[in-house]
């Protein structure tokens, strides 16, 4: 890492930049991922996950929201627009409930957000944190009220042990891991999400001249086959 993928189309060029999640303003991470951003100077920029706010300095911007409030800092200094390319949440439970059922759904995305939360190195109020992240998949999982004794019933049944939230880390859902049904279901995700981020990114580079992007490097790997073989073709 980080694994970077530049192609180029028609005049156009996407720079897709994969690295480590963390949000340790110290990590080496943060000043590739500028240096990447100020050398291509993009006219758009997009980021993995729900689109943070716009904070006023760097090193906030990296301890609340990671990589995706890097990019959201500098764009903002840049003068351009920014989206996410990934499913919006609501989006995903709902196709994760088709797919494997609410239970299982509710339990993979609440791990995965905990960890996410778990990792920041600046916290936000953890109440308010997850009572949003509560209102944002109680409908699509079908569930009226979401709350943490129904996660900790489910969390028992599907992993097979007490809910430790605050010990939650990335290895639960590792989709290079096979020890847990959700690194399982992570793949599933993460096949899902790298279908509709494919379908964001072509839409972005033939609609901007210079998209800079940033995500997991597992979604690197897994994008850059389809994305010169869509976008590459032409090439001169």
């Amino acid at each position: 890492m980080p694994y970077v993928v530049d192609v180029r189309h028609a005049g156009a060029r996407l720079v897709l930049f994969g690295g480590q999640h963390t949000t340790d303003p110290k990590h080496p991470i943060f000043d590739q991922i500028e240096s990447a951003f100020r050398k291509l100077a993009p006219t758009f920029a997009m980021h993995e996950g729900t689109p943070p706010a716009v904070e006023p300095e760097r090193e906030i911007a990296i301890r609340r929201h990671g990589e995706s409030g890097l990019v959201r800092y500098l764009a903002a200094g840049a003068g351009i627009q920014t989206c996410s390319m990934d499913i919006p949440l609501p989006e995903e439970a709902a196709l994760l409930r088709r797919e494997i059922g609410t239970g299982d759904a509710l339990v993979y995305l609440v791990v995965r957000q905990l960890a996410s939360f778990n990792r920041k190195t600046a916290r936000m109020d953890y109440d308010g944190y997850f009572r949003d992240f509560f209102d944002l998949i109680g409908p699509p999982l079908g569930i009226e009220c979401l709350d943490w004794p129904l996660i900790e019933e489910e969390h028992q049944r599907v992993l097979g042990h007490a809910l430790s939230a605050r010990q939650v880390t990335a290895m639960a859902t590792d989709p290079m891991r096979d020890e847990l049904p959700t690194q399982r279901i992570s793949r599933l995700a993460n096949r899902r999400r790298d279908e509709y981020m494919l379908d964001r990114l072509i839409e972005a580079s033939r609609q901007h001249e210079r998209v800079f992007a940033t995500v997991g490097v597992t979604h690197v790997v897994m994008l850059e086959p389809a994305l010169r073989s869509v976008i590459e073709p032409d090439c001169a």
